[in-house]
């Protein structure tokens, strides 16, 4: 497949450029946004990528499937601009779905064509990650497992691979509160730690 051929071979840095101010000007807009974004050349391959798509990998504990998702997508955008270069102004912009660990997320992509940043074509993709899928889930763990608003809270961020310190911030709460919604959550659950707690939040029969 292009996308896992072009992945396993591409360095992820700045692309050589007859005038790189377009492109880092662009990448620190870029870097601002809480969605992850990636630049793909037009072999494929992925040249930069801004924080928030490191953060959404580590938070996501399927992150390499996801990866292969938007790179496989981003093969995809530039077949169909190829098969269709007569209508460019209409297709230049893409979407899809995924679904990644019962996670929803819809990725995004623009052609940016050659001149714009350079003397090549990228292809931007931006991966957004749905956050009423977080709240429904919620809601889910609440029905099932009988848990308070604070321990689905506690729960779904533990899917989200935060550390106990991390929640209490994210939460205001203090790490002893944290821990005390964990050991209840565990508690529900029927599990007896964070691992088998992620495995059952996981799991596809849920």
């Amino acid at each position: 497949m292009l996308a896992q051929e072009s992945f396993a071979s591409a360095s992820v840095e700045a692309p050589v450029l007859q005038d790189t101010s377009r492109f880092y000007s662009l990448a620190a807009a870029l870097n601002e946004i809480d969605e992850g974004a990636i630049f793909l050349n037009s072999e494929g391959q992925l040249i930069w990528h801004n924080r928030a798509f490191d953060k959404l990998l580590v938070e996501n504990r399927e992150g390499h499937l996801l990866v292969a998702a938007v790179l496989e997508f981003a093969a995809d955008c530039y077949q169909e601009l190829y098969n269709h270069t007569d209508r460019l102004d209409e297709i230049s912009s893409l979407v899809r779905e995924v679904t990644i660990g019962r996670i929803e997320h819809e990725l995004y992509s623009t052609l940016l064509p050659k001149g714009m940043l350079g003397g090549d074509n990228f292809l931007l993709c931006i991966v957004k990650r749905s956050a009423s899928r977080w709240s429904s889930y919620e809601e889910l763990l609440r029905q099932t497992w009988g848990l308070t608003e604070r321990e689905s809270q506690v729960a779904v961020e533990c899917l989200r691979g935060k550390k106990n310190l991390e929640i209490a911030e994210h939460l205001h709460i203090s790490v002893e509160t944290v821990n005390k919604h964990l050991d209840k959550v565990y508690q529900k659950a029927g599990v007896r730690g964070r691992a088998e707690l992620a495995s059952r939040l996981l799991d596809s029969s849920f």
